[in-house]
């Protein structure tokens, strides 16, 4: 399988949080390739299935990219803009953007020089609500095309790869691990399972992780891995809060059942893939905190992917590491037997 066509497709298109449709549309497509038993609910969260019986593991990655929404059409013709969801401000002057208007126009994220800046104001960060969005139209033609509310993504170029195995790119948090839902889904349609496996394209994780609860109500799985990005080692960063890129993060802790844990790591184990443990003793800030607490309590584990600058549009991956999180999401409901009840209990 080309990870990075499907990288690619994935990232091509519109899924700011609360408008997926694209994305989905997308993801329910690459997924329709392995199996046949697809659908989506009213949330937007799509669902693919393999498998037939107990116990039902649910695979989830969310869909959903951080972007911004059109505000205010100044006179001039530049669109003030406010976040959907953690959009960093330092990153936006140069970049280059896409709006969705009536048709999509492209962008750019202007500020003021340093030439007409008091020295005073020069070592200042801008904010995002002092930037402007130029798509070099009047006034009149903007509002044509363009009204408040409109979505704006950063530009959807394609991946760009670098050395070593590594790519840059838009919405790699967390499309990517839907690109790794999609292999891991390739790997399970040719086995043998004692499960049912369900992948989930997860809606609003950015906002709150609200499409994860709805889709656990919908799935009520026996238990669950959820998938995100965490942080890789970037200059200046506190090593403690990092994990090499080289290694498939496994998250312990409070928002893990202590089972989960375990059936990842073994699978990892057994893969001869490298892993790091990362310790999160309350909520991991990803959608495993939203599959936990429903349907009276989900065994949840989390695997993650080391990322360079998140919430930018040069998020930088290993495709390898990509690849061994598909091979552990496939490994782990592939090696579910007739005691699996047995080892989700606690040990008290």
């Amino acid at each position: 399988m080309d990870m990075v066509k499907n990288i690619t497709e994935l990232t091509s298109v519109l899924g700011v949080s609360g408008n997926e449709r694209a994305a989905a549309d997308v993801l329910e497509r690459l997924f329709q390739k392995y199996t046949s038993d697809t659908w989506r609910d009213p949330m937007g969260n799509v669902y693919a299935r393999v498998g037939s019986g107990k116990p039902v593991i649910m695979l989830m990655a969310h869909m959903d990219e951080i972007g911004m929404t059109v505000t205010e059409i100044e006179k001039n013709g530049m669109l003030r803009i406010c976040p959907v969801g953690g959009v960093d401000s330092r990153v936006l002057p140069g970049s280059e953007l896409v709006v969705y208007g009536k048709q999509t126009l492209k962008g750019v994220v202007g500020c003021i020089p340093p030439h007409l800046l008091n020295d005073s104001d020069k070592s200042a960060a801008y904010d995002i609500y002092d930037l402007t969005c130029d798509v070099g139209l009047s006034y009149e033609k903007v509002k044509e095309i363009v009204s408040v509310g409109d979505f704006v993504t950063f530009d959807n170029l394609p991946p760009l790869e670098l050395k070593n195995g590594f790519v840059a790119g838009k919405t790699f948090d967390d499309r990517a691990l839907g690109a790794a839902l999609i292999e891991a889904l390739d790997i399970l349609s040719k086995r043998k399972l004692n499960c049912t496996v369900v992948c989930v394209g997860s809606t609003q994780e950015e906002l709150g992780c609200l499409g994860a609860a709805i889709a656990t109500y919908n799935v009520k799985p026996d238990m669950a891995i959820a998938t995100d990005v965490c942080h890789a080692p970037t200059p200046g960063a506190d090593p403690q809060s990092v994990v090499d890129p080289s290694k498939v993060s496994v998250t312990t802790g409070g928002n893990i059942h202590p089972a989960m844990y375990q059936m990842i790591v073994d699978a990892a184990k057994e893969l001869n893939i490298p892993y790091e443990t990362s310790v999160s003793m309350a909520r991991t800030g990803t959608d495993a905190w939203n599959i936990q607490n429903q349907c009276g309590g989900v065994a949840t584990g989390l695997i993650s992917l080391p990322l360079r600058y998140m919430h930018t549009n040069v998020e930088v991956i290993s495709v390898e590491t990509l690849k061994n999180c598909a091979k552990i999401l496939a490994e782990v409901p592939a090696r579910i037997g007739d005691d699996w009840e047995d080892k989700l209990c606690w040990n008290d």
